[in-house]
């Protein structure tokens, strides 16, 4: 039987290394991809997700031997993880701003102005933790649902990459590529839609 996030925490809090390393690996790759997908191309050279959720582990654990977090309800661990790792990441950027590092006319992945000439973004603008949560559920399963070249196009989209640089990797036409991307984003609006009206 799977332990529990309260669970694995009173064990790591006993000396259970174990347990801080269950608590670390069943979440870590999504919040990696989180990181990632919430940096613009040109961050991401300066910023390494790995290195944002490393912090945003060492801050859990070390607020979690304090005694500052209460996790009793199975998506807490989830929701927490989410909030740390969103504020390392923002507080990273800003640090790279505020140190003269911006970059000219930087634009962030979830504010396109190219996909296929629509304002409307591929990703939400500024989510929230549980928006970042049910984004990413949303994604994965887009994702099962693309052929691999599919996958591989909408993969370099959310790593910054524009329309015609994705049209070289994936040796698609530009006409492929926003087409792909259109679904996915209506796919998304969907979804969203379906929220809203639930």
């Amino acid at each position: 039987m799977t332990a529990t996030p309260a669970e694995l925490v009173a064990r790591w809090q006993q000396g259970d290394q174990q347990a801080a390393a269950e608590l670390f690996q069943r979440h870590v790759h999504r919040l990696v991809a989180l990181a990632q997908a919430r940096l613009s191309a040109r961050m991401a050279q300066r910023i390494d997700p790995e290195d944002v959720v490393q912090s945003a582990y060492r801050s859990f654990f070390a607020g979690t031997r304090d005694g500052r977090y209460n996790l009793q309800r199975g998506g807490d661990l989830w929701q927490l993880l989410v909030t740390i790792t969103l504020h390392k990441l923002q507080n990273q950027v800003r640090h790279n701003l505020a140190q003269k590092r911006a970059m000219d006319q930087e634009q962030r992945i979830d504010q396109p102005s190219d996909v296929c000439e629509s304002p409307t973004p591929l990703l939400a603008q500024e989510p929230s933790p549980l928006e970042a949560v049910t984004l990413i559920d949303e994604v994965e399963h887009l994702m099962r649902g693309l052929d691999p070249d599919q996958r591989q196009i909408l993969q370099l989209r959310l790593q910054g990459y524009d329309l015609r640089e994705i049209a070289n990797e994936t040796q698609c036409s530009h006409r492929t590529v926003c087409r792909v991307l259109e679904r996915v984003r209506g796919q998304l609006e969907q979804a969203q839609q379906g929220r809203l009206s639930s």
